[in-house]
C-alpha cells in the first residue's frame, strides 16, 4: 500500500504540472508511457488501447492509454474498488444511472464495487489514466458486459469536451448550431467526408489551430484519409505561407504518429523540377481554361516571375500531386481564401475556377454555410458576396 500511495502522490504532482500541456491529443508519451498494444483484452474494447505497467513486479498501478473514441465495454468489478487517475488528455467515466464524468488531468474516480460502468477517451482526444484496485475482498472478480454502442457514445460531447465542463451553456448552443442546425441545412449538398475536408481547410485559413486539433481525429473517423489531410496542409502553403502552415503541419504529424500511422506517407508527387512548370500550366488550364496557357510569361517585366511561380510552384508543386483531384483542390482553396479574409479578388477568381471544374454555386454556398461557425458571419457574408458578384459577371 505504501508503494501505491507514493506512486499516486507522484501522479498527482506531475499531472498538475502537465495538465494544460496534455489537455488535447498531443500527449507526450515521454511523460506517461504509452506501453504496448492491449491485445489481451482487445475483445472488450472498441478501438485501440495500450498498457504500461508502472510497478509490474509488485502488481502495482497500470497506465492505460486510449486512442480517440476508444472505450471499454460496460463492466462490473465485484468485491473490489477500481481507482482511476487521469494523467493526460480527455475522456469519460460513465456509471449506469449517473451523469458522465469528464476525465481530465488530475481527476480521480473511485468506482464502487458492483457499479456497472465504462471509461474511455473523448471522440477528439487521446486519454491516459492510471488505474489500480483497492478494497479487494475474497472472491473479487471482473465481469465484462455488452459493448458501448456508437449511439450511446455519440450522445457525449464531441469536440471541446473540456469546454463543456467550464462553459456548458455556451458549448451546448455552439454544438447544437454547428453540428445540428448547420449540418441539417447543408446535408443534401455536402456529404460528411467533404464537410470535414472543408472544416480542416477552413481552420487552416482562419488559423484555428486548437479547433483543428480537436476536429482532425473526428475527420479521420469520418473517412478523411491521412493522405488527404497531408495534401490539404501542403497546398495551404501556397495560400497562407509556411509561417502560418507550420503549426498545422506539426500538429498533423503529432496526431497521425500518435495513431500509429507511419510517416512519411507514400509520395504523391508526380512532377520533377524540370517539368513542374509545364505540368503546373496544364493544371491551371484545367482549373481556369485555355487562357492560362501563356499566363506564366505574362505581366509587367518586374513582377513576371510571380506569374511563373504561380505556374511552377503553386500549381506545379501542389495541384499536380495525387491524393486530391482538381475539384477538391479548388474547393479547399476556396476555403483557404474565404476563411482568411482580405483576399476577395483571388476568391472571385477561384470561385470561377470552382465552376470550371464542376463545383457549382449551390455547393459553394453549402460550404460557406457549413464553415460559418468557425469563421463567423463577416467572412461568410464576404464570401457570399463574392459568389453573387461572379454570378452577376462582375
Amino acid at each position: 500500500m505504501r508503494v501505491i500511495t507514493t506512486i499516486i502522490a507522484l501522479l498527482l504532482a506531475v499531472t498538475n504540472i502537465n495538465a494544460q500541456k496534455n489537455m488535447k491529443e498531443n500527449i507526450d508519451f515521454n511523460v506517461w508511457p504509452k506501453g504496448e498494444l492491449n491485445t489481451a483484452y482487445a475483445k472488450y474494447f472498441i478501438g485501440n488501447s495500450y498498457l504500461a505497467p508502472l510497478d509490474a513486479e509488485n502488481g502495482g498501478p497500470v497506465n492505460v492509454t486510449f486512442e480517440p473514441r476508444c472505450r471499454n465495454n460496460w463492466h462490473i468489478h465485484h468485491k473490489s474498488v477500481q481507482v482511476l487517475v487521469c494523467v493526460a488528455g480527455c475522456g469519460w467515466y460513465v456509471e449506469e444511472g449517473k451523469e458522465p464524468v469528464v476525465l481530465r488531468p488530475g481527476v480521480v474516480v473511485a468506482i464502487p464495487a458492483e457499479a456497472k460502468h465504462w471509461h474511455g477517451a473523448a471522440k477528439d482526444s487521446w486519454m491516459q489514466h492510471v488505474t489500480y484496485m483497492t478494497k479487494v475482498e475474497e472472491g473479487a472478480s471482473n465481469e465484462w458486459l455488452e459493448p458501448v454502442t456508437d449511439e450511446e457514445y455519440d450522445k457525449l460531447p464531441a469536440s471541446n469536451a473540456m469546454l463543456s465542463v467550464a462553459d456548458p451553456e455556451y458549448m451546448q448552443r455552439f454544438d447544437a448550431f454547428a453540428y445540428g442546425e448547420v449540418v441539417e441545412q447543408v446535408k443534401t449538398k455536402l456529404d460528411d467526408h467533404t464537410r470535414y475536408i472543408c472544416y480542416l481547410a477552413t481552420l487552416l485559413g482562419c488559423q484555428g489551430i486548437d479547433e483543428y486539433r480537436e476536429l482532425l481525429p473526428e475527420a479521420l473517423a469520418k473517412g478523411v484519409t491521412p493522405v488527404e489531410v497531408k495534401e490539404i496542409v501542403y497546398q495551404a502553403t501556397a495560400y497562407l505561407g509556411m509561417g502560418r502552415v507550420r503549426p498545422f503541419l506539426s500538429a498533423t504529424n503529432e496526431i497521425l504518429s500518435a495513431r500509429g500511422i507511419a510517416l512519411p506517407l507514400a509520395s504523391q508527387q508526380t512532377t520533377t523540377m524540370e517539368n513542374r512548370r509545364e505540368a503546373g500550366t496544364k493544371a491551371q488550364v484545367g482549373c481556369f481554361g485555355d487562357s492560362m496557357h501563356d499566363f506564366w510569361k505574362s505581366g509587367p517585366e518586374d513582377s513576371r516571375h510571380i506569374n511563373k511561380w504561380l505556374a511552377d510552384n503553386c500549381f506545379g508543386d501542389y495541384y499536380t500531386r495525387t491524393g486530391l483531384d482538381l475539384k477538391m483542390r479548388e474547393l479547399i482553396t476556396f476555403c483557404f481564401l474565404a476563411a482568411q479574409g482580405g483576399c476577395e479578388p483571388q476568391l472571385k477568381g477561384h470561385i470561377a475556377g470552382n465552376y470550371h471544374v464542376g463545383n457549382d454555386k449551390d455547393l459553394l454556398i453549402a460550404v460557406i454555410s457549413s464553415n460559418l461557425p468557425f469563421i463567423g458571419y463577416p467572412r461568410t457574408l464576404n464570401a457570399l458576396s463574392c459568389i453573387r458578384s461572379v454570378e452577376a459577371g462582375k
